[in-house]
């Protein structure tokens, strides 16, 4: 059995080295919260850990096991996403040891393994520090089900029975999507072959009614401290989301496209999904027609083992129903690997003169599946990027900032593609990184609401250098800047950053932009622009430019006069119109973290 577990460890291990390249070293979005929540967390808090929910959730052994890996990595991401490459190659060799026990043939568990560590729906769980509990209940799930299997057929089962218990309590502890471990272990003994006849499999029933009980006092426990998701029961939401859990479980739709807000994805991207759904569906429809001429020929006990796999899928989505995500098909894929595994093992023994067809079949299954992994893993290296990008580009701008001054951040990325970045990050991410200051933060999708809130009001306010600015900016009428007037679009401003002297930050250009309308020197084609100082929204939410030159570089500022035409045109690509003259740093402003003293100024209207 050693040999067999070794063997079944290293075939999971290969394939779930296909989510490596997704490794960064940045906490994302939820992160920072689970992980500050559990920082400090002893054996004294045990008691209420136990008793009471946390941020709405009933977590438990999740919230052990992160306080146990913060005491080692603290904010470090790189600790956590290889232990939950550890979890994820445990849980992967025991799905295979698992329809290894049930069939008595290793290869179907090497299939299994391999169907099951590059399933496209899985890089959420591991790249996501807070997605890790559904590994950590898989786990615990697993080892229940395979402790179970022990139990019936031990001579002395009394401890492997009561391991079943413990593995159970601590999965649904992991997570509440453990909960329907004792409906599925009831249907595996309903279908169990020794028993002769249906009372004796209704008596063989009797060692699940405890582990129903511990179902029905946890289901009743958890309605009773409430849930932050809605748990109205919705018949039209409930069929769209099994539609979902479908295409996202078996027939490789990338988990990001399955959302209503991935209408823009679709209509820009949609090649991904075609070719991914539709080479599932053909290695499947492929493998089902072959099953189905050879159904006659295919042993009973590997059909009996297809049916609870196929039951396992069903029964694993019910805690899930009135949600729909990638990650939450965790469980329902382990059932569609064994399905996909002994399936494609007994059309193989029967169907001796299309085994062509069904190497092709397997082949291009997995091969679709590995391809949404690696894009999923890739969008999730993504985030992790500019997560670091962010915080190290807010480090530098707040050096400019007063301490304890309040500042509102706006334009962070919510998400990259369904990976997430900043949801949910703040407050804490403020305590934990930004201790000196009180930071507000509007992400890309409320970026509008920074110009409306009170908070704000009072606050310096810096817009993220990648994400575009908001409608009533991109429409503001900019007055400011040089002896002459320069016409610059708003899309080529939103690229730049605050500073001050010269202080230079992450992507902000050295020199300007501008556009195609703007003189060549004022395009960054002469060496003597030297300072891009900023790009912020004033509390009267009038977007504003300030650029600073040296003398030398004004002076070979050809003088420009705009025709009629030519403001009716600079007004209709929303351009800038600016006018004034050199702006020198000093100090700071609610303006942008600086201010200017201005020789003379005056403003073109």
């Amino acid at each position: 059995m050693i040999r067999r577990l070794l063997i079944l460890a290293l075939v999971s291990l290969g394939a779930s080295s296909l989510y490596l390249p997704g490794f960064t070293n940045a906490l994302l979005a939820d992160d920072w919260a689970v992980i500050q929540r559990n920082l400090d967390l002893s054996l004294r808090d045990l008691p209420h850990l136990l008793t009471a929910t946390h941020g709405g959730w009933y977590r438990p052994v999740f919230d052990l096991f992160i306080a146990a890996c913060a005491r080692i990595f603290g904010f470090e991401a790189m600790g956590y996403h290889v232990v939950a490459l550890v979890l994820y190659v445990a849980v992967t060799t025991l799905v295979a040891d698992i329809i290894s026990t049930m069939t008595q043939r290793i290869d179907i568990g090497m299939l299994a393994a391999i169907l099951f560590s590059v399933h496209g729906a899985h890089a959420e769980p591991i790249l996501w520090v807070s997605a890790s509990n559904e590994l950590l209940a898989g786990l615990f799930v697993l080892l229940s089900l395979r402790i179970y299997l022990a139990f019936r057929t031990a001579p002395a089962p009394g401890r492997y029975y009561a391991l079943t218990v413990v593995c159970y309590v601590l999965a649904i502890g992991a997570k509440e999507t453990a909960i329907f471990l004792p409906v599925a272990l009831a249907v595996y003994d309903l279908l169990d072959a020794t028993a002769e006849t249906w009372r004796e499999r209704l008596r063989r029933l009797t060692p699940v009614a405890p582990l129903l009980a511990i179902q029905g006092l946890f289901v009743a426990f958890r309605l009773s401290t409430g849930s932050p998701y809605p748990v109205e029961i919705d018949p039209v939401r409930i069929a769209i989301n099994l539609g979902y859990y479908l295409a996202v479980g078996l027939f490789a739709l990338p988990d990001n496209y399955g959302y209503l807000t991935s209408l823009p994805l679709w209509r820009d991207q949609p090649v991904l999904p075609f070719v991914a759904v539709t080479g599932a569906t053909g290695a499947l429809g492929m493998l089902g027609w072959l099953g189905w001429q050879a159904r006659r020929r295919i042993p009973r006990h590997q059909a009996r083992i297809l049916l609870f796999a196929a039951a396992w899928s069903v029964i694993a989505l019910h805690p899930v129903l009135l949600t729909a995500t990638g990650r939450t098909a965790f469980m329902a894929t382990i059932g569609i690997a064994w399905m996909i595994a002994v399936g494609w093992s007994a059309v193989w023994q029967v169907a001796e003169e299309r085994r062509a067809l069904c190497v092709t079949a397997l082949i291009l299954l997995i091969g679709t599946h590995a391809g949404v992994a690696s894009y999923r893993a890739y969008w999730w290296r993504q985030a992790g990027h500019e997560m670091e990008r962010a915080l190290a580009w807010m480090d530098s701008t707040l050096t400019d900032v007063p301490s304890g001054a309040i500042v509102c951040v706006t334009g962070l990325p919510d998400h990259l593609h369904h990976a997430y970045v900043f949801r949910n990050a703040f407050p804490t991410l403020n305590r934990v990184r930004f201790p000196d200051h009180m930071v507000h933060a509007f992400l890309d999708a409320d970026r509008h609401l920074a110009q409306t809130a009170e908070v704000c009001k009072s606050a310096y306010i810096i817009h993220y250098i990648d994400a575009p600015l908001p409608a009533a900016a991109r429409s503001a009428r900019f007055c400011y800047a040089l002896d002459h007037v320069i016409p610059m679009t708003i899309e080529d401003a939103a690229f730049w950053s605050c500073r001050a002297q010269r202080r230079v930050m992450p992507r902000a250009a050295r020199n300007l932009r501008g556009s195609r309308t703007t003189p060549r020197a004022a395009r960054g084609d002469h060496a003597g622009w030297s300072q891009v100082i900023g790009i912020t929204l004033s509390n009267s939410s009038l977007c504003r430019l300030v650029v600073s030159a040296p003398r030398h570089a004004h002076a070979q500022l050809p003088a420009m006069r705009l025709s009629a035409s030519d403001r009716r045109r600079s007004s209709e690509r929303n351009s800038a119109l600016i006018a004034g003259n050199i702006f020198e740093p000093m100090g700071a402003s609610p303006l942008c973290g600086f201010s200017c003293r201005v020789p003379s100024v005056h403003v073109v209207a």
